[in-house]
């Protein structure tokens, strides 16, 4: 087929996977083989022998071990973890490549997608192969596929999180064909409401060409994170907390002062990254832990560099050296793989850091590691030149009383509370920045849980998530990885930057090598506590 018509049938059979996602289902068996055309020539989905329930014991099959056909399986099914939506996205890119192709983005003779490993050549070494491949995220896109190589790019990304949800790709897919839905069919953005930091007030910009640009910086006894902010402080209130040391509120020191007042966006400097995109830059103060300031670079109407500003804690690695200075402040490398650079920013002898990690997705046609590195590089020295010059400058206004960047998210759970996870050593957390988060372990079934605050949109219960209230707090609870249940208690609404809703959350994670219903029971039992604990502040 023609990349237009192939990309208008993978747009309606996106409309129906959002549909199912909605409904918690996963079809887990996506490809040409199952899919059907009306004499209209409209595509549907066929085949529901695979499918699963997310999250439920309740399903059109019994939930066990998935099925799947190695040519189109998502990486994640292949190595035998949990379905979920995402996977679906992957199944469905295979198929539109095949359409145009002849062949799935992996390879192989025409015909191949007939049915599981071991039925088109009968030989074990092949079958090998492709399971192999599978289970790799080995993908090759065909010269043939033109226009539809960016879509299927970010929606063959080997990381599930890194993929647009069904809802989108099908108006990606849809913006290749041409032309919008068919009259009688509903949009394939309407299926479900669509949630995540790369649909939020952000157009998709293809996850597998998106650059993210993390720089983290914790230049003092810092933890794991660290805040945003918007504008500077005073010189004489700079002067006091450059000489106040470390602090009992926040465990920071003099370069950072304490976490909750300190405005990290003033690390960033936008007009220093514009140089890297032709689009808008702009500072986002909405998004992730109160230890995060991000800023968004426009590289092109597909691509974009997410450039993340976050305090850290701990002392650089031993035997790092500096390999550039700005001042006072100390440039460390570290190696640099094609889709990861970093930089260590240190100062004297202070329990301090500044990590610049800059990610592409893998199979990116933009950058590799050179470029990557350049980006790097340049956030680095910016954040350096202003740390040289004294402390974090002081938000202002400062956070409201109300706010959770007040509060110690690690209380908010006791022993009893986290009894929830099995075998939690509930006296050894990973403590973050200002206590905004919190990490347990166990040694059973590599179970670990989470506390953290969020802020982003108003969660949407889509792909398997459900809603309900908690203590009379609103909380979505879903699969968020092959191996996570997150739940979310939204604590308070506020006006964001542009205007929008934007939520202070409580985020909970429940990972490990347990079933997701019994994850998400876990993710449940933690809000259950949560919600309560913020009821009785």
């Amino acid at each position: 087929m023609s990349p237009a018509r192939a990309a208008r049938i993978g747009a309606q059979l996106a409309d129906a996977l959002a549909a199912l996602h909605e409904d918690g289902i996963v079809h887990c068996d996506v490809k040409p083989a199952n899919v059907g055309l009306t004499r209209h020539g409209t595509a549907k989905l066929l085949d529901f022998g695979a499918a699963y329930r997310v999250g439920g014991t309740e399903t059109i099959t019994v939930n066990g071990p998935s099925s799947f056909t190695p040519d189109y399986a998502a990486p994640e099914l292949a190595r035998g973890n949990v379905p979920r939506p995402a996977s679906d996205v992957f199944c469905l890119a295979a198929t539109v490549h095949a359409l145009v192709a002849g062949v799935p983005p992996r390879g192989g003779p025409p015909g191949e997608d007939a049915g599981p490993a071991g039925t088109a050549d009968g030989g074990a070494e092949t079958d090998r192969l492709r399971h192999w491949k599978a289970e790799q995220g080995v993908v090759e896109l065909d010269a043939a596929v033109g226009p539809l190589r960016p879509v299927l790019t970010a929606m063959l990304h080997r990381d599930p999180r890194q993929r647009p949800d069904a809802a989108e790709a099908g108006r990606l897919l849809a913006d290749v064909a041409g032309a919008g839905p068919e009259p009688s069919s509903p949009s394939p953005g309407t299926a479900g409401t669509v949630t995540g930091r790369g649909l939020r007030r952000r157009p998709l910009l293809a996850a597998a060409l998106a650059v993210s640009t993390v720089v983290a910086l914790g230049l003092v006894a810092v933890q794991d994170h660290g805040g945003d902010g918007t504008a500077a402080s005073s010189p004489s209130r700079a002067a006091r907390d450059r000489t106040a040391g470390a602090t009992a509120n926040g465990g920071t020191g003099a370069l950072v002062g304490d976490p909750r007042t300190a405005d990290v966006c003033a690390l960033a400097d936008p007009a220093a990254l514009g140089q890297f995109g032709a689009g808008d830059v702009r500072v986002d103060v909405d998004y992730g832990n109160f230890d995060r300031c991000d800023v968004l670079v426009g590289v092109d109407d597909e691509t974009r560099i997410d450039t993340s500003i976050r305090l850290l804690d701990g002392s650089p690695p031993e035997g790092s050296r500096p390999v550039r200075t700005v001042g006072r402040i100390g440039i460390r490398e570290e190696q640099a793989d094609r889709d990861e650079c970093t930089r260590l920013l240190t100062s004297g002898g202070d329990t301090a850091r500044v990590e610049v990690r800059v990610n592409m997705g893998k199979g990116s046609v933009v950058g590799g590691s050179a470029t990557l590195c350049t980006v790097a590089d340049k956030a680095a020295a910016s954040a350096a030149q202003v740390l040289d010059r004294g402390p974090v400058p002081r938000r202002s206004p400062a956070y409201p009383r109300t706010s959770l960047a007040w509060a110690d998210a690690c209380a908010l759970l006791d022993a009893e509370a986290l009894s929830a996870v099995p075998g939690l050593k509930v006296d050894v957390p990973e403590v973050g920045v200002a206590k905004w988060r919190c990490k347990w372990s166990s040694d059973v079934d590599e179970l670990n849980a989470t506390i953290a605050f969020f802020r982003d949109q108003p969660r949407s219960a889509v792909g398997g998530a459900t809603s309900r209230t908690l203590s009379g707090y609103r909380t979505v609870v879903g699969p968020d990885d092959a191996d996570t249940c997150s739940a979310f208690v939204e604590y308070r609404r506020y006006s964001d930057q542009d205007g929008g809703t934007a939520a202070e959350m409580v985020r909970l994670d429940a990972t490990g090598g347990r079933p997701m219903d019994q994850l998400c029971t876990m993710a449940t039992g933690l809000a259950t506590a949560t919600a309560a604990s913020l009821r009785a502040r």
